[in-house]
């Protein structure tokens, strides 16, 4: 029985402490299965490569005829081998520039970890936005109820109506039971959000660790890095392969035979060259892979530019959405600290209805869960920016 309570209490503190966002995006599956992906597709692609650089397989030849002849008459048969062999470093230059051209592929691949980790970012961010929502409304629940009883007490000695006691009761049971339905969304949000990851789902999240919202983000100076290094190695896979079809004589073709005829044996040893200087093939691939050098530093410019001016717009909006947010907090403040305490004071000396009250009340809300929509639209467009840029975050 006492080891039974050494293994739960063990288990029970593998993982001390609330889960950071650090630790959501170490330990997301996701990305670990991408990681995977990318790993079993290089070692399909280092092996396709491997059977591309194998020459064509040793020949064998044999033939047999009927010799009829007038004087002699028999079987004659013949027996070769025959095999293609590449010249130089011609089988080194072909398989280092598809190597190239592999690693660049894999290396865009990588750019789908960049994109998920921003959405992990973003409903980490939206669960903690709702968490301390969920805390506001909740102390705005317990207050009103404090309010309930007091109404309730001021009822039972005829200080107020049944209609103002009702109206108070109805907007008690409409709290609570937003309240509980928030609690649940963001129970649910939680669950979900730790199911992306090895974490059990009963682990808490920390909160502490969230992004200050800003005007201006400074991005790391590596932008682009997966791209531009996949373009860099697509380059060099063009410069490779100008050298590969720059080579006068590429193969032979070496053949051993035995002929046996009726009265003599002949052995046989050729050589076979072919003459690149009889066509023009070599030239054209050269001119081919010249073309797509070029094609590619265009479109990796074009690539470029594109992102640039998409970042360009990120940057806006995510001043917009800060300017928006400054903006809607400067609303909340001006309505708490002047408007809302006279219609509250008014309400107790009986000055406004029980409804200009709740009014009053439902309106300040109202505008939080706009700033809480407001910080959403922030996140959301910051952690676009850092995918777009594939820069780690600053």
């Amino acid at each position: 029985m006492k080891k039974t309570v050494i293994i739960v209490v063990l288990f029970s503190t593998l993982h001390l402490g609330a889960v950071t966002l650090d630790e959501i995006v170490a330990n997301a599956k996701q990305p670990q299965l991408i990681e995977q992906t990318i790993k079993a597709e290089q070692l399909a692609l280092e092996s396709a490569n491997l059977a591309q650089m194998q020459t064509a397989p040793l020949t064998y030849n044999q033939s047999l005829s009927q010799n009829q002849g007038a004087r002699e008459s028999g079987l004659e048969y013949e027996v070769s081998f025959s095999k293609e062999f590449k010249l130089g470093n011609i089988l080194e230059l072909e398989k280092r520039q598809n190597s190239l051209n592999n690693e660049a592929y894999l290396l865009e691949q990588k750019r789908e970890i960049y994109r998920y980790n921003a959405y992990l970012k973003n409903a980490y961010h939206n669960y903690c936005l709702d968490k301390a929502y969920l805390a506001s409304f909740r102390e705005r629940v317990h207050t009103f109820i404090e309010l309930y009883g007091k109404k309730e007490h001021a009822y039972r000695e005829d200080e107020i109506s049944k209609t103002e006691l009702l109206q108070l009761r109805l907007e008690k049971q409409r709290l609570e039971s937003e309240l509980n339905r928030l609690g649940e969304k963001q129970q649910n949000a939680k669950e979900q959000l730790l199911s992306l990851t090895t974490f059990d789902s009963y682990e808490s999240l920390s909160c502490q660790d969230i992004y200050p919202i800003q005007e201006e983000v400074v991005l790391n100076e590596e932008s682009f890095a997966l791209t531009q290094e996949a373009y860099s190695k697509r380059v060099e896979s063009t410069q490779v392969g100008l050298k590969r079809y720059s080579q006068k004589i590429e193969s032979i073709d070496v053949s051993m035979g035995y002929t046996k005829e009726l009265d003599r044996d002949i052995y046989t040893l050729s050589v076979s060259v072919p003459l690149n200087f009889s066509t023009r093939k070599s030239e054209y691939e050269r001119a081919s892979l010249l073309h797509q050098s070029s094609a590619l530093s265009l479109k990796n410019q074009q690539r470029v530019e594109q992102r640039v001016a998409r970042i360009s717009l990120l940057q806006k909006r995510l001043k917009q959405n800060y300017n928006a947010i400054e903006a809607q907090k400067e609303i909340i403040n001006n309505y708490t600290s002047s408007l809302l305490p006279l219609i509250k004071k008014s309400y107790q000396y009986g000055e406004s209805s029980v409804i200009e009250y709740l009014l009053s009340e439902e309106k300040l809300y109202g505008l939080k869960q706009e700033l809480l929509e407001k910080k959403r639209g922030y996140y959301e467009t910051l952690f676009k920016l850092y995918s777009m840029s594939e820069s780690k975050d600053v």
